[in-house]
């Protein structure tokens, strides 16, 4: 059977990636809704560490995976590697005398525990003393609730994660108040200040992409522009000598290059080291984001009969952060970039043939049912083939990302 994981990442306080929690997405069979809680973790835990490469889902990180009462008690986790996964209690789980029996021995085996979606009552004091982490729902809890919380819980040794953090201002109220792990879009959703000016380094990157992307440029003239930032030459060279382009022979020079992968390919590459460049100062996930949703739309164009427009796929879900990693508004940008007119339409959320695809991938990150945003492909997509495209993009960012 066929079977989709999504992954949420979960940050630390510095902004870098602790681990990701690993969601069911679906399968051939089942829809999304319809599956039973047990069944969903049971194919997660098949999916992320039998059916695919050990640790490739969760790209070596930690993998947060959601348990049911029985679950826990049939003692599920024992399949699992201690050291890799933090097991999480759903939040409607009753501490019965049969639970609280194989909690307390899949601590003593040295799992690490985690409450989700907490909210305090009497009744799961005998799982705070187990715990280990406490995820906290800060757009179901009020903010002086979320600080309480932290004040209370942080001094016993409990490690206290926000979810739902959504601002950069959320975000640094509860590092202050002492969470040291975060879950949701505050790196893609930072704080918008118009009258802010961009850093000359930034400024000049985008001049940069603006010239890339001019429709008449032809090779000459983009040689001549890319030599005009010697780091980003080298840089250009070593990705696409990079096996994931395929390239047999060494390229050492840019002429080189472009006859060799061609205009498109090449725009593409340099557009991924120029939004790498803009978003330095930010949370390497944001770039990891921008570089999946590109490769995992540039795959599934293909897939649907549009390999003609794979690059137009591809840049959409690049520049699809690319708000976030400038702090400005997708509007006030994408006037200033020679894209086509789909994909512009496409980054301010009109509705476009790229719109569905861009759509499903974001519903990959997010904790939703993606059965409708697969409906809305132009062709339908066997759950297998979307499944293989999902791993294959999340390995080619990863790879992407080592270089």
């Amino acid at each position: 059977m066929s079977l989709m994981v999504g992954r949420q990442p979960i940050l630390d306080h510095n902004g870098i990636t602790y681990a990701y929690e690993l969601l069911y997405r679906g399968d051939a069979e089942h829809p999304f809704s319809d599956l039973h809680e047990d069944e969903a973790t049971s194919s997660v835990i098949n999916n992320s560490f039998y059916s695919a490469e050990f640790g490739s889902v969760s790209s070596g990180k930690k993998s947060f995976i959601n348990f049911t009462s029985q679950l826990i008690i049939d003692e599920i986790w024992r399949v699992l590697p201690k050291q890799n996964v933090v097991i999480e209690l759903l939040e409607n789980i009753e501490p019965t005398p049969e639970l609280m029996d194989s909690l307390k021995s899949l601590k003593a085996q040295g799992y690490t525990l985690a409450l989700d979606d907490f909210e305090y009552d009497p009744k799961f004091e005998p799982l705070i003393e187990l715990a280990d982490v406490i995820k906290v729902d800060i757009r179901i809890s009020d903010m002086a609730t979320v600080e309480k919380m932290a004040k209370t819980y942080v001094p016993l040794g409990i490690r206290m994660l926000a979810e739902k953090v959504e601002t950069l201002q959320e975000f640094k109220d509860c590092r202050r108040w002492g969470y040291t792990l975060f879950q949701g879009f505050f790196f893609a959703r930072p704080e918008i200040i118009e009258s802010a000016q961009l850093p000359e380094s930034k400024v000049s990157k985008l001049q940069l992409m603006q010239k890339v992307h001019q429709p008449d440029i032809d090779y000459s003239d983009l040689v001549d522009v890319l030599k005009s930032d010697p780091s980003l030459t080298m840089k250009l060279l070593k990705y696409i000598n990079s096996v994931s382009m395929g390239v047999r022979h060494e390229i050492t020079n840019l002429r080189q290059a472009l006859a060799l992968i061609g205009l498109n390919n090449f725009k593409k590459w340099a557009s991924v080291l120029i939004m790498a460049a803009l978003a330095e100062d930010k949370p390497r996930e944001l770039m990891k984001l921008s570089l999946f949703r590109g490769r995992f739309c540039e795959l599934l164009s293909d897939e649907i009969g549009l390999r003609d427009q794979s690059s137009e796929y591809f840049l959409t879900g690049i520049f699809s952060l690319m708000d976030a990693a400038l702090g400005k508004t997708m509007e006030s940008l994408v006037t200033d970039l020679p894209l086509s007119d789909e994909i512009i339409e496409t980054l301010l959320g009109n509705e476009t043939k790229i719109r569905s695809v861009l759509d499903l991938s974001q519903a990959l990150e997010l904790d939703t049912d993606i059965e409708k945003y697969i409906a809305g492909l132009k062709w339908p997509v066997p759950m297998a083939k979307l499944s293989e495209i999902n791993q294959e993009a999340i390995n080619w960012t990863d790879q992407i990302l080592r270089l």
